[in-house]
């Protein structure tokens, strides 16, 4: 890996670590308020909608985010024409999905207000359509300050609305409403900021529109199955138990949720960087490939063990009694957040060095393990121990092992090596010594527990040397760099310049 890309990747790691600091903070407040203010039942039928617009979206997106961000990232002047027609064509495919989903709902019988909170939540989806094809140009240009800069005002939006109207009484409709606002504040300063870098005209090609149709399809299947993997417990327990189990299971995953934004933003900073140097530099990609599976199995281990501890005390903290049943669920998401920072980093690894295809044969296994998975477990956890949502985790668990095991056999000979499992092997041991010591303070405010992990497990990391000193130099850049953006600039540098 040369300084130069180090030094990009890092940079923009940092700009995404700092805005994600923030919107990670204003998305927890929301986590926390949704389910004390509206009740398992309401949150069930927010989180439902969710998780069927998102089975909707991967059609509409239809591959080409990924395909966006490759292409402009090996050919900047594509930028302005990729991206107009993606959205004239995601416009196009929202409004059939739409009318799609209204059927379906309509034939199964859904109940009123679940329906409307889905055509809802719907309108604000076209909006993050939009947002996800700028985002894809953003990236592909390496101009993460913007996505973030869009995140942030939309993530403010959307908690300072929603939280005011809890407050005032206000329902599932309200809340749902004010998501699609945030949207389109997200959106609008994504456009003003791409008009900075890239002209925006309409664009319709028909020829160029079928290229991109073919070459983002791939990405379609391997987003189709991704999304059916990842969405259907949730569509399956609203189908086999009710609206307060899904509103269980969804407070548990909107948490797990928030928890991979580590892995989100390295991931987004480094793919431009992993095409990049597939295309004109192979022989670097090893490198980066192996420091980043040591860096993401380091930061996951105790966020992941951490959470298996103290699932039921933190379910219960942050969103009622009411939201107990979430604890083993929650615990149990502990350990798929540990398979899943390494899915994540394996996926977008195959999918940059055009390996996609394998990658979508992965997560179609993964799908179609996931749906007899789920009819059997769910159910059977539902009548056993009156929560079919631990089902839906032990599902999640079972096939993240499975897509570990596929994403590593898939990795070039010589991407990981002996001293990655050497690795992977002392941090494994220092997360169980951190989980023996905090084991017997369960009990305890969940504060103490929290703390006295923290430092055995990073205590441990330096006392074993376990990662070297050069990457702790690195890590402490970034993490100065993204705490220097957090800080407000004099109002004479704020107004000179791009960022």
């Amino acid at each position: 890996m040369s300084s130069h890309t180090g030094r990009t990747v890092a940079k923009n790691a940092g700009v995404l670590l700092a805005s994600q600091l923030i919107t990670w903070a204003l998305a927890l407040l929301l986590t926390v308020f949704l389910p004390r203010y509206l009740g398992a039942a309401a949150v069930g039928k927010f989180h439902f909608a969710n998780s069927v617009w998102a089975i909707v979206a991967i059609v509409v997106t239809f591959g080409m985010d990924t395909l966006l961000t490759k292409e402009i990232a090996r050919d900047p002047a594509k930028a302005g024409r990729l991206l107009s027609l993606t959205m004239i064509l995601r416009v196009l495919l929202h409004a059939l999905g739409y009318g799609a989903l209204y059927l379906y709902l309509y034939l199964l019988g859904y109940p009123a207000e679940t329906r409307i909170v889905v055509y809802i939540i719907g309108v604000g989806n076209l909006f993050w359509q939009l947002i996800s094809a700028s985002q894809a140009a953003l990236q592909g240009l390496e101009r993460m300050e913007y996505i973030s800069l869009g995140a942030v005002a939309g993530k403010v939006v959307n908690t300072a609305l929603s939280l005011l109207l809890l407050f005032l009484g206000y329902g599932v409709y309200a809340i749902a409403a004010v998501s699609v606002v945030a949207a389109l504040v997200n959106l609008l300063l994504q456009l003003f900021f791409l008009r900075r870098l890239t002209t925006l005209r309409p664009y319709l090609s028909r020829i160029e529109a079928q290229r991109m149709l073919r070459a983002g399809f791939p990405y379609l299947m391997a987003g189709i199955f991704l999304v059916i993997y990842t969405q259907v417990d949730i569509v399956i327990i609203s189908l086999l138990v009710n609206d307060t189990v899904v509103g269980w299971y969804g407070a548990a995953d909107q948490l797990f949720g928030t928890l991979l934004f580590i892995p989100s933003v390295f991931i987004t900073a480094v793919f431009p960087a992993l095409s990049r140097l597939f295309a004109y530099q192979p022989d670097a990609l090893p490198r980066l490939m192996g420091k980043s599976f040591d860096f993401l199995l380091l930061l996951s281990l105790p966020v992941g063990l951490g959470l298996f501890v103290v699932g039921d005390p933190l379910a219960v903290l942050l969103f009622g009694a009411e939201f107990a049943p979430s604890g083993p669920i929650l615990a149990l998401f502990g350990i798929v957040l540990i398979l899943t920072y390494q899915n994540m980093l394996l996926g977008q690894f195959l999918i940059s060095t055009d390996r996609q295809t394998a990658w979508t044969l992965v997560m179609a296994g993964a799908a179609l393990t996931t749906l007899p998975l789920d009819l059997l477990l769910i159910p059977w956890c539902q009548a056993a121990l009156g929560n079919g949502g631990i089902g839906g985790a032990i599902t999640f668990i079972i096939t993240e092992l499975g897509i570990l095991f596929a994403g590593l056999r898939l990795l070039p000979k010589g991407y990981l090596g002996r001293s990655n499992v050497w690795v992977a092997t002392r941090a494994l041991l220092v997360g169980l010594a951190m989980v023996g010591v905090v084991w017997w303070l369960r009990g305890l405010f969940i504060a103490i527990p929290v703390m006295v992990g923290v430092i055995v497990y990073v205590g441990l990391v330096l006392l074993l040397r376990i990662v070297p000193r050069e990457d702790l130099a690195l890590f402490w850049s970034l993490t100065q760099g993204a705490l220097a953006r957090l800080r407000p600039r004099p109002v004479e540098a704020a107004g000179g310049g791009e960022p």
